[in-house]
Parts: C-alpha cells; structure tokens; sequence
C-alpha cells in the first residue's frame, strides 16, 4: 500500500513538473511551441505511414511477381513504380521534417532560457528590500533556479518532447494495430505498461538518490568542488591537500555507490522481468499475425506491418517511461522557480508617496526601535533612539554583532523595523518613494561589489545617469584620489577590470578607492562608509575615514568602524553593544566618562604602541 502511494505521489508530482513545463514554454514562445507540437505529431504519422507503404510495396510486388492472387482494394490504386515513390517521398519528409524539428526545438529552448532568465530579473527587481536574499530556504530556491536556468530549460524541451514524441507515435500505431485485432493495441500496453513504469521508476529512483536526496551528495559535489575552485588553491598547494580530497572523495563515493547499488539490482530484478513479459505479448502477436498469414487471411505485407509496428509500439513506450523518469530529477528547480517568480515583494509601499526633500533640515530620527530578522525570535536591535543630524557626521563604534550593519539596512530601508520607527525630516521612511528615498543615499559596504567592467563603468554604477558623463567620473575619481592613477593607465576610464575576463586585477586600497568615487559620483544627502577598510591596517583606516570626512563636508555622514581611533574624528560617536546604544557623545565627552568606549579606546591605543615599538625594535 506504501509502494502504491508512493508511486501514485511521484506521478502527481511529475505530472505537475509536466504541467509548469507546458506553462513555461507556452509563455516563453506560443508560436514556436505550435510549430514544434505540429511537427511533432507529422513525425509521429510518418512512422506509421512509412510502414503502412512498406506494406503496400511488399504486397504490390508479390502480387506482381504471381506469389498472392489477391489485393485489398485500395492497393490497386498505384502500380509498383507509384507506391514506391510514395514511400520515397515519404522518407524524404521524415528526413526534412527530423533537422527541422530539431532547429525548432533549439529555438524554444532558447527563447524558454531567456524567458526564465528574464523573469528571474523581472522578479528580483520586485524585492526592494534584503529579506529575500538572507531567506536560507528562499536563498536556495534562487540559487537552484539561477545555476540550472539554463541546463534545466534545455533538458525540458529535449526530455519532455522526447517522452511527447513517444505516446503520440503509440497513438498513432495504435490505430493500426486495432484493424489487426481490437484487443491487439490493449494487450501491448497493457503487457509493456510494467515496463514502462519500472523504467520511470528506475531513472527516478536510482538518480533522485544519487543527486538529490541525500546530504553525503552534496558533501560529494563540495569536495569535488573544492580543489578546481581558485580561492581554494593556494591552500591545497601550501598543505598538499591534493591526496586527502582525493580520498575523502573516494570514501564517500563508495558510502554513496553501496546502497545506490543494491537499490539498483533491486530494480533490475523486476525490469527484466517485466521486460519478459513484454517480450512474450510481443511475440503472441507476431505468431498470431504469421497464423494468419499460414491461412490465407493476412498477407508477407501486413506480416511487416504489423511486426514493425509491435516493436516500435513497445519501443516507444519503454522510451516515454525512460524521458518522464529524468523529468522529476533534471526539473526539480521548476518548483522552487515558481516559488522565487511569484513571491510578493518584500517592503511595503505608499500608495501616495511623499518626495525626498532636496536638502534635508531636521535630520533623521530613530524612535523606539526595535528589529527582528524574519527567521529569527531574537531581537537584533531593541529599542533604538538617536538622532542623526544634518551636515555633521556620525560614528557607529561597538562589537561584532552589536548591530551596526543592521542599523544601517535600517536606514537605507533594505528592512522595516519590527517596532517603532525611523523619521526624516518629521515624516516615516515607508512614506516616501522608495526609490528617490535611495537616490539620496550612498554608501560604501564592507563588502562593496568589484564589478569586472571597465574602470569607468565601475565607477558609473554609483549612478547610471552619469555613466556616459566622463566629465563627472573623473570628478569623482579625483575626489578619490585616484585620478593620477587613472591617468596612468593605457586606457584610462576604459580599462577593463577583474581578472575572470582578462582584465587589470586591482589592489586591495585601489578597489576601495574605486569604491569610494562611486559613492562621490551619487549628489546624496546622506553617505555612509560601512567598515570597508577591515583589511587596512589602523593608519590607512585613518587616513580614509580622514579623507572621507574632509570630502563630506556639508552632508549627513555615518562612518562605521571596529577601530575606535579611526573615528575620533566624527562629531558624535554612537557606542553600541548587544543591540543598544550604550554611550553617545563626542570622542572627548565620552573619553572623559570613562565608560566601556574610554576602557576599549585605551585598548587598542596601547597596542597600537606595542605594535609601534616593537617594529622600531625590529629595526634597531
């Protein structure tokens, strides 16, 4: 009863695979799916017909050589010389039909490519905020339908036509085989359905186990990975990990391969015998139609016809059964898709938005607020109030995980709080245009995006509508300092970048100068420098946060930082621990408090100065 539900549960579903397959290909292109469903059921009558001509020609010829006495009616239509050309023409436009279906196939798998990724584009350009993105479960079902887009798409109209070609070339014989004996198609099918379903069974069974279903598949996947990946390679070199990937490999591969391998005899116990069985129904026909033939009542033609006809019948549905058992496996990410192509957008919107005011007077406000992300119970942030005033600059300072990077997806509105709320000039975030709210802000993340464009695009992307505005980029690659380096570049602005495209790789510093001027590029009226420094040592910290200030004069600025010394310089310093602001003032009224902000500044001074000293030592 558990096989039976089991196996009635995998037919819904792949029946549901096949249905979101159909949708997706009628979406991505109605024309030429027409076509190719029209040039799929032509190629499922040639088959027959081409057979049903063999017939007329053996028969023709025999009764012309004097071997039978009698014709059925309609082979007198044509002489020899004319049934033969009928079948010749007829091959000739299976052959044309067969490239031409196949270019048409091609087509629509393209056009469905470019379709899923079109919607997936479509769909992320609907989710304003993060959420979607720090989903664990939603993060995978993008990732699945990102990597197997374009692979999947293409097995699904190769696959699924297959098995598309398959039952219509059975319906089609099955109209022959009926004028043999009515019971004639029944029996086939009925005999060949066994093995039909095993073969779906065994392909769903067996591939499901070894690429899907178990964790130890995917820890096979990563170690196989892990060794052709270049960030892992220096370490594999260094510590000649070559020889334990190979083996750890090996030993999950056999843990893998044991149990996939009896599960596999298993299920060739029963196929072959449900081969046997299709086999012996075959071969009840075949004696039935010689009968026949022995007395008179069938002619050598229909003889060939009919036993041509048994085996393409059976062949085609072991072949349906063989395409439906890879559609569960190569099309698992269709569900996932629908599910990223039609979640709802993940921030509200006003229905009447207000407009972000030009120059911003009263600042912005926190009051009361609280944040949880959505997969969590534990609050991040509680219970928040500060204000951030216009034309000065503020320091978030504290511990990993006190919430500063959160504060600030806060600010950009990448997330709403879970309680209270975040005010500009008097009025709450979720009010306004949500996008010209973001035209006022720039920022400069700890991990900022090195895009492999040219070294102006790069900078161009801090806002699109300056991208063709030479003038304006290196403006601001001269705010970054960075225009002298520009220049001595063979190609200036046009400089490809990144290595993945064979482009000039950049240092560390210069990436984040790069970055810096594409925030400059953005006329904002709040920039925020979110810890991108983390790799530079205290001193170029120090230097560009300095710059960065020096540069910002007359806007709202927030500068984020671990180094407390790297922001002294900020007109009021925000010290958070544990999700709360625990101490805010100025780096002189909060030394003089001697709270935990003096305590960790004293800190990081003394060791700055061992640091110092024993360099100097090192010297001497």
């Amino acid at each position: 009863m558990g096989k039976r539900r089991r196996f009635g549960q995998r037919t819904i579903e792949t029946w549901q695979l096949v249905r979101l397959a159909a949708l997706l290909l009628w979406r991505a292109s109605p024309l030429l799916t027409m076509s190719v469903i029209s040039l799929l059921i032509i190629q499922s009558l040639l088959v027959p017909l081409q057979l049903f001509l063999f017939r007329a020609v053996i028969d023709r010829a025999s009764f012309d050589l004097g071997i039978i006495h009698s014709l059925h009616f309609w082979e007198y239509w044509l002489p020899l010389a004319g049934w033969i050309a009928a079948t010749v023409l007829v091959m000739f436009a299976s052959q044309l039909i067969g490239p031409l279906s196949l270019t048409f196939q091609n087509q629509v798998g393209d056009h469905l490519t470019a379709y899923v990724t079109e919607q997936l584009l479509v769909a992320a350009n609907t989710w304003q905020g993060l959420e979607r993105f720090e989903d664990p479960a939603f993060v995978n079902d993008v990732e699945r339908a990102r990597k197997e887009a374009i692979t999947g798409s293409f097995n699904l109209v190769i696959y699924g036509l297959q098995a598309v070609i398959a039952f219509l070339t059975v319906i089609a014989l099955s109209f022959i085989l009926f004028t043999l004996h009515p019971f004639v198609p029944f029996i086939l099918f009925l005999a060949s359905l066994p093995q039909m379903v095993l073969q779906w069974e065994y392909r769903h069974r067996t591939t499901s186990r070894l690429y899907r279903q178990t964790p130890e598949a995917r820890r096979l996947q990563y170690i196989r990975d892990l060794p052709l990946l270049p960030e892992a390679a220096k370490d594999i070199r260094l510590y000649n990990l070559g020889p334990f990937f190979k083996k750890v490999y090996s030993r999950i591969f056999v843990d893998i391969k044991t149990p996939l391998d009896r599960l596999r005899h298993k299920l060739m116990a029963v196929t072959t015998l449900s081969s046997c069985l299709s086999a012996a129904s075959a071969g009840c026909v075949y004696l039935y139609t010689a009968w026949l033939v022995l007395q008179g009542r069938a002619t050598i033609g229909e003889f060939v016809l009919y036993s041509g006809i048994v085996f393409l019948f059976q062949n085609n549905l072991s072949n349906a059964g063989f395409s439906l058992g890879f559609l569960p496996v190569l099309l698992n990410f269709l569900p996932g898709l629908f599910r990223v192509l039609h979640a709802p957008p993940d921030l509200s919107l006003a229905e009447h938005p207000h407009s972000v005011p030009c120059q911003i007077r009263h600042g912005i406000t926190f009051e009361h607020v609280t944040f949880c992300y959505p997969q969590s119970t534990e609050p991040v942030l509680r219970d928040l109030s500060f204000h951030l005033k216009p034309n000065c600059c503020t320091a978030l300072v504290g511990p990993n995980g006190a919430g500063k990077t959160t504060l600030i997806k806060l600010l950009f509105r990448f997330y709403d709080p879970t309680e209270g709320r975040i005010l500009l000039d008097g009025i709450d975030l979720r009010k306004y245009d949500l996008d010209d709210l973001r035209a006022h802000m720039g920022a400069i993340f700890q991990d900022f995006v090195r895009y492999e464009f040219t070294l102006g695009e790069n900078i161009g992307v801090g806002n699109l509508s300056c991208m063709q505005d030479r003038s304006l980029l290196r403006r601001a690659a001269e705010e970054a300092d960075m225009l002298h380096f520009i220049d001595q570049l063979p190609r200036g602005l046009d400089t490809p970048l990144g290595r993945e495209f064979g482009g000039r790789e950049l240092s560390g510093g210069e990436w984040q100068k790069l970055a810096l001027a594409r925030a400059f590029l953005r006329d904002c009226s709040l920039l925020v420098l979110d810890e991108p420094t983390a790799a530079l040592d205290a001193q170029a910290e120090y230097n560009l946060y300095s710059h960065f200030q020096k540069l910002t004069q007359g806007r709202m600025t927030v500068l984020i930082s671990h180094r407390f010394s790297s922001v002294r310089m900020a007109d009021t310093i925000l010290y958070l621990s544990q999700g709360q602001i625990r101490e805010e003032g100025s780096h002189e009224e909060l030394m003089q408090r001697q709270g935990e902000y003096a305590r960790l500044y004293t800190l990081q001074a003394a060791q700055y100065v061992r640091e110092g000293l024993s360099h100097e030592e090192g010297i001497h």
